[in-house]
């Protein structure tokens, strides 16, 4: 008998972006990334997205969309930044959708809470929320409604499975540890069986949930079960024949284990899955084809928590840890406590129930009493997902005389929105899982808080709703006494210019540093709609406002920046100097700087230097001397000829690219280690030039030649570019999957040069 396995993978990063901007910080992170988002995504989703599947001599032999065999959730936060920061790879993720649905009849992928909130501890009004806008962002991704929602550590409550009954949803995935009892009979501490699907009854519905295996899901997280796909295998081998051939194994893990946490788990994947497909023991399926295949008998009674609040898989408490100090934590000191969590959401609580007040009262003051400002904050998740923009979503609406709506009433209610999806994002689990309220995770839950009092202030006249916030977070204490309390986090956090002077600081520098190339008219959220010698006008196109300054830039020859801004609108004075550079910008200008600086040389004047390079190298080898003397002067010079040659990766042409070999030589043997890997990052910009005219279909036979020759002379010099993005493009020609006129010899070669199994091998 064939077993279906069913693997999931919960892939999730917390909302990071600055609520004011629309932009993530510049984070640290161990690839130099410039933030977490990037750092996974480099580790985890790309790789899974074309893993290698490598033959006996570390050959290539297959890239696999492990998305297109595993049953995965993507937070709608995550893939809302994936939009724009790597839109290729969303076409990877909608190409496994409809693999697996032309293969099942059943999407892999399932919808997930819209972000990350615990929705036990919510009340009904936001449960609905997050549970439609997650509906709609997967609906207008993917083109068709989810079946399976992943709930927020998996945290459930009687509510919850109305809320998303009510709203079409077939099943979740639970922990075992959650259920009490199997049609009335108690587990007695037990988890539930894991082989097959069970009903759950909320106070109205039911719905199907299926419990994961927890000796698979432990092992693959912390037992280090990716290290060997073969003994991976085995031990599935060895499940089946001791549970007398289960008719269902499943496990559910953090998606970011494969790979990231677990280093080339994406790779010990894509093997698991390639002896699957090879044999018969076991088939690899999804959720909602399974329960169509063998339906549900049983009906499962889940645990209420000690609290009565709803269960979960990562407190054994219930759903405490993100409430109260109920002991679940993830380190820290003997001495450190979890206190902070109680005032910490109480502050938030406190902070919706003035907000929801101000946004009901304001929507029926401008649209009327036949809208429902609950839908029209439900239906606020077309804006989310991308199916309109705030302008178009809110001009939608008439107002409540039937007439268009003003711009100050569409100003006001893009306030009120924004204001409520920075309340709920204040929610988002991470701000209490972990140990202290100074991590990074709290202290963006309180940024979205703040963004949240600052917008319904405008509308509370009897009281000053951030100095009330800050008053309930004084309560949540750090364990580290020089963090404070949240209120001391909070005044940190809070901005010392107006966000809109950063974006028109931004734009100023923008126009006098970067070239043509790198103008600039966005900065996160930020519209540039106008910018003369004094004045600049932005736009915000998340609250619908338009922010004219004139300006006055008093910046010294030496360095020092000052740009004295005047609002028309208020008439207050800014100063933007040095110090209000965040590092994001920091990072970009020098980039700007750094592109801006180049040498355009004949052809001529480029074989002229490398044969002066060819002479000093031969000098060095006689007297090492010479290399002291030389060494500083040339390899700047060369760097920079390099750096403008190898930037025009479009005009390269492999004669060009013998002329500048001299120079690469010269910089492995004068330069230092940082030149080198400047020249290996310019080298492989050259590769992933090519990657990119591949997947637009613009890589020509010719050209694929040249790239083969280039990547060839580059080898000779020992140095080794990264061609991850290029056989990623190139394998679906390689294997058919995609036409191309390229000649066998020259698919032949492409094998050979970019590392893939040959077909003889």
């Amino acid at each position: 008998m064939t077993t279906s396995l069913i693997i999931h993978g919960h892939f999730y990063q917390p909302p990071r972006e600055n609520p004011y901007t629309g932009l993530i910080p510049y984070q640290e992170t161990p690839g130099n990334c410039g933030n977490w988002n990037e750092e996974i995504y480099r580790t985890c989703y790309l790789p899974n997205a074309y893993s290698r599947y490598l033959d006996f001599a570390g050959k290539v032999d297959k890239i696999t969309n492990n998305y297109c065999y595993i049953s995965s959730n993507f937070g709608p936060t995550l893939l809302k930044w994936m939009d724009s920061a790597h839109p290729e790879f969303i076409k990877k993720l909608k190409e496994a959708d409809k693999e697996s649905m032309a293969r099942t009849g059943h999407s892999n992928i399932m919808a997930q809470c819209y972000n990350h909130a615990i929705l036990p501890l919510e009340n009904n009004r936001t449960k609905r929320t997050e549970v439609r806008w997650a509906i709609e962002d997967y609906t207008f991704r993917f083109g068709h409604k989810p079946e399976g929602f992943w709930l927020a550590e998996c945290a459930i409550d009687k509510a919850t499975i109305d809320v998303l009954a009510e709203n079409g949803i077939s099943f979740v995935v639970l922990s075992p540890w959650q259920a009490t009892a199997i049609d009335g009979v108690s587990l007695e501490g037990s988890p539930a069986p894991c082989d097959r699907p069970f009903y759950i009854e909320g106070n109205n519905s039911r719905l199907v949930a299926f419990f994961y295996d927890p000796e698979l899901a432990s092992g693959i997280s912390f037992g280090h079960l990716l290290r060997n796909a073969d003994s991976l295998f085995e031990k599935l081998l060895e499940m089946k024949k001791n549970r007398n051939n289960p008719s269902l194994i499943s496990w559910a893990t953090d998606g970011e284990i494969y790979g990231h946490h677990e280093a080339f788990g994406d790779m010990a994947l894509a093997a698991l899955i390639e002896k699957i497909s090879n044999g018969t023991d076991f088939e690899i399926t999804n959720f909602g084809a399974y329960l169509e295949r063998y339906g549900v008998k049983e009906t499962a009674t889940l645990s209420n928590g000690d609290d009565g609040r709803g269960s979960s898989w990562s407190c054994c408490h219930g759903v405490g840890r993100w409430y109260r100090d109920c002991g679940c934590h993830t380190g820290g000191l003997d001495s450190w406590n979890q206190k902070w969590r109680t005032p910490l959401r109480t502050a938030f609580n406190n902070l919706e129930t003035k907000t929801r007040t101000v946004f009901d009262t304001e929507v029926r003051n401008i649209l009327g009493s036949e809208i429902s400002p609950d839908s029209f904050l439900e239906d606020f998740g077309k804006v989310l997902s991308g199916r309109f923009s705030v302008a178009s979503y809110i001009k939608s609406y008439k107002g409540k005389t039937g007439m268009n709506l003003t711009e100050e009433e569409t100003n006001t209610l893009a306030v009120l929105l924004d204001a409520m999806k920075n309340c709920l994002f204040s929610y988002t689990s991470c701000g209490w899982f972990f140990n202290d309220i100074s991590g990074i995770e709290p202290s963006q839950c309180i940024q979205y808080a703040i963004c949240c009092a600052n917008r319904i202030q405008r509308f509370i006249t009897n009281e000053n709703v951030l100095i009330s916030l800050m008053r309930d977070l004084s309560h949540a204490e750090s364990n580290i006494s020089s963090a404070g309390t949240g209120e001391d986090i909070g005044r940190k956090l809070s901005w010392t210019l107006p966000p809109e002077v950063e974006a028109c600081a931004y734009f100023i520098i923008n126009s006098r540093i970067a070239g043509e190339k790198h103008s600039k008219d966005s900065y996160g959220i930020f519209k540039l709609s106008e910018l003369t010698d004094s004045s600049i006008t932005v736009i915000d196109t998340l609250v619908l406002n338009e922010n004219t300054y004139t300006y006055e830039d008093n910046s010294t020859q030496a360095g020092t920046l000052s740009v004295v801004f005047r609002s028309k609108n208020t008439g207050y004075s800014y100063t933007f100097s040095n110090s209000n550079i965040t590092k994001l910008m920091s990072h970009e200008i020098k980039s700007w700087i750094t592109e801006s600086v180049s040498v355009n040389l004949e052809d001529e004047r480029i074989i002229e230097l490398t044969n002066a390079a060819q002479r000093f190298l031969f000098l060095f080898s006689a007297d090492s001397k010479v290399k002291d003397i030389q060494s500083p002067e040339n390899t700047s010079f060369y760097l920079l000829v390099l750096r403008s040659s190898l930037s025009d990766s479009k005009n390269m042409s492999i004669e060009k690219f013998k002329n500048l070999m001299p120079l690469i030589r010269f910089i492995k043997v004068a330069g230092r280690m940082s030149d080198l890997l400047f020249i290996q990052s310019l080298l492989n910009k050259q590769m992933n030039y090519y990657a990119d005219i591949a997947s637009r279909s613009l890589l020509t036979e010719k050209k694929a030649l040249e790239m083969i020759q280039i990547l060839a002379y580059i080898r000779r010099e020992e140095i080794f570019p990264d061609i991850t993005l290029l056989q990623n493009e190139i394998y679906p020609i390689l294997t058919g999957k995609k036409e191309s006129d390229y000649s066998q010899q020259t698919i032949l070669q492409l094998k050979k040069d970019l590392n893939f199994a040959y077909p003889w091998d």
